[in-house]
């Protein structure tokens, strides 16, 4: 099987990544060949397997869901909630991960705008450039739902509800449920709340005619976007396809990965 591996630039010399390379070549039979953030995956790859954080599989994910292969994560990182394997796993159990590791979708966000169109794993935020709150309207299938004075406004899939919407009050979005949740930012009212719609919905975010704000994708700024701008949201036709070794292991991980009471020095 030949198999792409991807690794964050500033860890290209950890010792456990080359470890687990050499002995997935030599041991596993696998055809190995390594690509850059930027490079393309070669046609006949089979796999993606990405050494890094959640940052690099963030990235990593969604160039695999363009060519339609899976991807699988070793954690190098420090949360690795979208890896499935850490550092010092053994070359044997990922060998059969690669393999025959069970496969899981998750869904992938389409962000349309007049600065081009994106694709998100996690979440795609339309956030004030400053200090200031900005205004943004929320419509739904056609719908008006709500008007938001706030820091910003959150989208994200069922993967990306245990990220930055967590962290802004959302809640927690089973990974097997076909969902979106839009969650207000910091809003300056008391009524505003996360909203979970169906995974089908089609969302529109429209900026306040005297403000200008940042779009944001799986955490990096993509454009900014000027006064009544519009923002087309919905489900991409493509997923990402994760591997998975013995089940998801969603709630394990959950309490593994974010049950934390601060970092050890």
């Amino acid at each position: 099987m030949k198999i792409a591996t991807l690794t964050k630039s500033t860890l290209m010399d950890n010792p456990a990544r080359k470890s687990l390379i050499d002995a997935l070549a030599k041991e596993g039979g696998f055809d190995i060949v390594e690509i850059s953030a930027d490079g393309n995956i070669p046609a006949d790859c089979q796999r993606l397997l990405v050494f890094g954080g959640d940052g690099t599989m963030l990235d990593a994910a969604v160039k695999a869901a363009k060519v339609g292969i899976p991807v699988v994560g070793v954690n190098l990182g420090n949360l690795g909630f979208l890896t499935q394997f850490e550092a010092g796993e053994s070359p044997e159990r990922i060998a059969d991960a690669l393999e025959h590791g069970e496969l899981h979708r998750k869904m992938l966000l389409e962000c349309k705008t007049v600065k081009g169109n994106f694709l998100a794993l996690n979440d795609v935020v339309l956030k004030s450039a400053g200090s200031r709150p900005v205004t943004v309207s929320l419509y739904v299938n056609g719908h008006f739902s709500d008007s938001y004075r706030s820091d910003g406004v959150i989208v994200a899939t069922p993967t990306g509800s245990t990220a930055y919407s967590l962290s802004a009050g959302g809640p927690v979005i089973a990974p097997d449920l076909d969902a979106i949740v839009v969650n207000p930012v910091c809003p300056h009212t008391l009524h505003s709340r996360p909203l979970v719609v169906g995974g089908d919905a089609e969302i529109r975010l429209e900026l306040s005619a005297e403000e200008s704000a940042n779009l944001v994708v799986d955490g990096k700024i993509v454009a900014e976007l000027a006064e009544n701008s519009v923002i087309m949201i919905s489900k991409s036709s493509v997923y990402a396809a994760f591997i998975c070794e013995n089940g998801d292991g969603f709630y394990e991980k959950l309490l593994d990965k974010m049950n934390r009471w601060g970092t050890t020095p």
